[in-house]
Order: C-alpha cells, then sequence, then structure tokens
C-alpha cells in the first residue's frame, strides 16, 4: 500500500545510499529488492559478533514515522536503548516463553513492532526459547477470536477502538471460548473496559501510555 510513495521518492533515497526492500517474494518496482527469498536462504547461525561490534545504547536502531503534532510527519529516532526498553513491556506485564501473541496492529507504528513482535524477541533473552507471534494483515473484528483459537492464542494486543468493535460484534455462545489471558494496549474506554470483560471473560488489561518521540511512559501495573 505505500509503493507509490515509495517509487515517487525512491531516485533521491537510491542517491542518498538507502536500500529499498519489499517484505515479499518477489518486487513489483526496478531497484527495489524482494527480502523474503533472502530471509529464507539466511543460515540459522547466530551473527558474528563482528557485525554488531560499534553498536551501543546510543545507536539508532531505526526511525519510525509519527503523525507529527504540526505539520508532516516525522522520524522518531529510535536507539537501542529505547527499543530494548519499549519492548520488555511485555515482561513487565508477564509475557512468558509459552504464550502466543496476537497482533493486528500496523507494524510501522511503535505498538505493533516493538511491544508485540519486539516483546516476543526479548523474552529469549531471560526465558528461552521465546514467545510466538501471529501477526494479521488487516484487523477483522468477525474473524477476532476465530483466529484467537485457531492460533491458541494468549496475549492480545489492542487500540481502544478496537476493543469497541469487538463488543459491537453480535454475541456468540462460544464468546468465552479461548485462551486469551492478556490484553496489552492503550486507549481503551471504562465503559469499552468493563462491557469486554463482562462479555469476554477475566482478560488480565494491562492499559499504558506511551509516545514513540517521548521520554516517558506509564502502565497500569498495580491493576
Amino acid at each position: 500500500e505505500l509503493r507509490e510513495a515509495v517509487e515517487e521518492v525512491l531516485t533521491d533515497l537510491e542517491r542518498d545510499g538507502v536500500r529499498v526492500f519489499y517484505l515479499s517474494s518477489a518486487s513489483p518496482t526496478p531497484g527495489v529488492e524482494a527480502l523474503l527469498p533472502a530471509i529464507e536462504a539466511a543460515p540459522d547461525e547466530p551473527l558474528p559478533a563482528r557485525h554488531r561490534a560499534g553498536v551501543t545504547a546510543d545507536s539508532k536502531a531505526m526511525y519510525i514515522y509519527t503523525s507529527g503534532t504540526t505539520g508532516l510527519p516525522k522520524a522518531a529516532v529510535i536507539t537501542e536503548l529505547k527499543l530494548m526498553m519499549v519492548a520488555s513491556l511485555g515482561q513487565i506485564c508477564g509475557l512468558r516463553p509459552d504464550d502466543v501473541v496476537y497482533t493486528t496492529l500496523p507494524l510501522y507504528h511503535s505498538a505493533g513492532l516493538l511491544v508485540g513482535v519486539g516483546g516476543g524477541v526479548t523474552v529469549p533473552m531471560l526465558c528461552p526459547p521465546g514467545a510466538t507471534c501471529v501477526l494479521r494483515a488487516k484487523f477483522s473484528a468477525s474473524q477476532f477470536w476465530a483466529d484467537c483459537r485457531r492460533y491458541n492464542v494468549s496475549v492480545i494486543q489492542y487500540v481502544g477502538e478496537l476493543m469497541r468493535y469487538l463488543c459491537n460484534t453480535p454475541k456468540h455462545a462460544d464468546d468465552r471460548e479461548h485462551r486469551v489471558r492478556m490484553a496489552l494496549g492503550n486507549g481503551m474506554r471504562a465503559e469499552v473496559w468493563k462491557e469486554f470483560l463482562q462479555r469476554f471473560g477475566p482478560v488480565a488489561v494491562w492499559e499504558f501510555y506511551g509516545a514513540t518521540e517521548g521520554n516517558a511512559g506509564f502502565i497500569n501495573y498495580t491493576g
């Protein structure tokens, strides 16, 4: 869905030495590589330490574009330290190596990428072999719980409106037939929170607040 935007500035990116990839098996754009074949062909062995010899806590890990308080979207710098701090949120809330995390949020934002996928990646550092992430290309309220049952999901991610959409779906006899024990996200209204628990069962809700470009955040750690 970002193809046209990438192609519009591709010449400038190439001039600046920026490499662009599609996470797919083939590329529809000349000059842009398909990354999936390279990933599938990569060996399972850890990368040599020399590849990260110069990496420090202050090194730039990635840029995440935010909507920006004023003007156009802006690239927020995510350092290695911030990446680890945000990704550890799941462990703080009790994410376990045997958990299956279901993420329907976009991976170009912090919640889906750093908290969801990142949280599963960081768990092995303390408790091998690590959590499992189930990714869905687009959120579907009607298929949400069917997916949770199909993939034995135990942890879900949300933004406030996502939970409201789930509560607005027709009620079913199997609404509580799932393994979800924890929900991690932000922006859920109090009335939706109550309705969600009453309908779908005693799921531990960890509500947090943070900003990609911010320097602080908080979470209802005590419930």
